[in-house]
């Protein structure tokens, strides 16, 4: 009975999780979290992301996660996507201008089933 109600709990958690994500497509600067806060305190947070560079996104992204800034806020991209956003990054015309596409939680973090350079 234990297992069936442990069981139950959980099937209901992942249809509660299904039911709040949103599908979502988001252009901006890719950009690691760590650096993300730092230009969010700016004054442009937009232009100051835009100046930030891929190798440091690469790099501090994979100890951090990633973000991608658009219009001047932050969407954080869980990490999940790390792996998927990482060999995006390793390629050699990878842009940090990118669309992303993915299911966004009731928090606004997207789990990512697609990026690739902005159009």
């Amino acid at each position: 009975m234990k297992r069936f109600a442990i069981v139950s709990a959980l099937a209901l958690s992942f249809v509660a999780m299904s039911v709040h994500a949103e599908e979502k497509t988001v252009t901006g600067t890719l950009i690691d979290q760590m650096c993300a806060k730092k230009v969010m305190k700016s004054d442009d947070a937009q232009a100051a992301a835009d100046k930030h560079e891929k190798a440091c996104a690469a790099k501090c992204g994979k100890k951090s996660g990633f973000a991608v800034i658009s219009d001047g806020k932050e969407i954080k991209l869980d990490k999940a996507s790390n792996d998927k956003i990482e060999e995006y990054l390793g390629k050699d015309d990878a842009s940090t201008k990118v669309t992303v596409k993915g299911d966004a939680n009731d928090k606004g973090v997207i789990t990512v089933s697609s990026i690739e350079a902005a159009k």
